[in-house]
C-alpha cells in the first residue's frame, strides 16, 4: 500500500507537497507507519534523534556508536506555547 501512495505521491508532490504529506500521514495512521524514511541526526539540549519524516516519529541516536537506540516515541506538542511565552 505504501508503495501505491508513494509513486501516485511523486507525481503530486511538485503540485501540492502540503496536500501529499497529509495523505502520507493519513496513510501511517491508518495502516501503520514502518520509518523507512529518517532524516539526519539531530541534537537539540541533552537529546539526540532521527525523526521519521512520514509521520514525525523520533528514535533516541548513540553519537558513540553511530546507531539508533530504544523504540519511536511521539514528541510532546508543546513547543507552540514555549514560544509564546514571554
Amino acid at each position: 500500500m505504501e508503495a501505491v501512495v508513494e509513486r501516485a505521491s511523486s507525481d503530486l508532490s511538485a503540485v501540492m507537497p502540503g496536500l501529499v504529506r497529509k495523505i502520507r500521514r493519513a496513510t501511517a495512521r491508518v495502516f501503520g507507519c514502518w520509518h523507512t524514511k529518517l532524516s539526519r541526526p539531530f541534537s537539540r539540549g541533552n537529546e539526540t534523534y532521527r525523526t521519521c519524516v512520514v509521520c514525525g516519529a523520533r528514535r533516541r541516536f548513540d553519537l558513540e556508536h553511530w546507531e539508533m537506540v530504544g523504540s519511536f516515541y511521539y514528541p510532546e506538542r508543546n513547543f507552540i506555547s514555549e514560544v509564546n511565552t514571554p
